[in-house]
């Protein structure tokens, strides 16, 4: 009965949404206007703030729409009238560019000139996702995911390699020959000296100054907390600064310290990190950038298989320096580490590691306007 109800309300919104939308699509198509579309956050991420200057460069107009849905129903009923916001300027534009699922973007009808392109807000996809893990446990219930047309009307998806194109096809539904080889503007990003935010960093937290720093970045789960307790018990204290940087939808409570001010991101920590620790998350791949340790610490791997599935079997690819037990790992920061299975890690997921990738990006939205 839920499943019916949600269908009819989706199909009498589409129906009424796209009545809106016809109309305000009578506005002639601008070929320099772009919308940065978002529902991960209220704010702009990183890779909106460097594609917007990049763009405003390049002379295209720019419109950047970023809303988190909450749970709570008036966030709900705010994001309905939001997306007429939406529709209004993707009615003139040339080109939409999203990080995520966009409610608007795969309900309505768009112009036959509109270009949208998915970059995905993460390099990689350790983790299965969208259409690879319908009908499981931290999946999408398949009758929902039609109902809503998940992941509809892509002409592009961006992929930092091949392998990873061939995840995202599989996990946005696409065919192979609408991935695009460009990595996010993040790459660039991180491959950029940032001493003075450095100095910064080390004068706010002066512990960091005689000790190597590791930083753990654990992925989402679902229904369960991140076992950060092991870890912290195990690592040397005397030797290593433990920095934890939870995932934003992750709300359990860490001790503060281990916990740095969110006004130094996740990239720029990687920057500074000597050893660098995550499990699933596709902060590996940008992790694998840097010439330093990274590890993963897959103590419920079994279970996670079983829940969500991998693509990258990391007891394989990464055997030398994958761990369950947090003891285990603690022990490997004090031996040599195997830095030519992290170069064929990197080599096969993250092939545009040093490109110049916004400029690429720049160039094939250039190419689809006809600029």
């Amino acid at each position: 009965m839920k499943i019916k109800l949600l269908r009819f309300a989706v199909i009498l919104g589409r129906f009424v949404l796209n009545l809106l939308y016809k109309i305000m699509k009578i506005k002639k198509t601008k070929q320099k206007k772009v919308v940065l579309l978002s529902r991960q956050s209220n704010e702009k991420s990183l890779d909106f703030r460097i594609l917007e200057n990049a763009l405003k460069d390049a002379n295209y107009n720019v419109v950047c729409m970023c809303k988190f849905i909450e749970k709570k129903l008036i966030s709900k009923i705010e994001y309905c009238f939001y997306m007429l916001k939406v529709m209004n300027n993707l009615a003139d534009s040339k080109v939409c560019i999203t990080d995520g699922y966009s409610i608007p973007l795969s309900l309505l009808k768009h112009k036959k000139d509109l270009i949208i392109i998915q970059i995905w807000h993460a390099s990689g996809a350790t983790k299965k996702f969208g259409y690879q893990v319908l009908g499981t446990e931290e999946g999408t219930d398949p009758k929902i995911a039609k109902i809503m047309r998940m992941h509809y009307n892509y002409d592009y998806v961006l992929a930092p390699s091949k392998k990873t194109g061939e995840f995202f096809s599989k996990a946005f539904n696409v065919d192979t020959d609408k991935i695009k080889i460009i990595g996010l503007p993040r790459i660039d990003y991180l491959n950029q000296k940032d001493d003075e935010l450095k100095k910064k960093f080390l004068k706010d937290y002066p512990e960091c100054n005689n000790k190597k720093i590791v930083l753990y970045v654990p992925t989402f789960r679902k229904n369960n907390s991140v076992n950060t307790k092991e870890l912290i018990e195990n690592i040397n204290k005397e030797k290593y600064k433990l920095i934890i940087r939870k995932h934003p939808l992750d709300m359990d409570k860490l001790d503060e310290e281990n916990v740095v001010d969110n006004y130094y991101d996740t990239m720029f920590l990687l920057k500074i990190a000597d050893y660098v620790i995550t499990d699933y998350s596709a902060i590996a791949y940008e992790a694998s950038i840097f010439n330093r340790p990274l590890y993963f610490y897959v103590y419920d791997i079994d279970e996670y298989k079983g829940k969500r599935g991998l693509n990258v079997d990391l007891t394989k690819e990464m055997k030398n320096a994958t761990f369950k037990d947090a003891k285990a790992l603690s022990k490997a920061l004090e031996e040599k580490y195997d830095i030519d299975e992290l170069y064929k890690f990197r080599k096969k997921y993250m092939e545009v590691y040093n490109q110049n990738n916004i400029e690429k990006l720049i160039k094939f939205i250039d190419k689809e306007c006809k600029i």
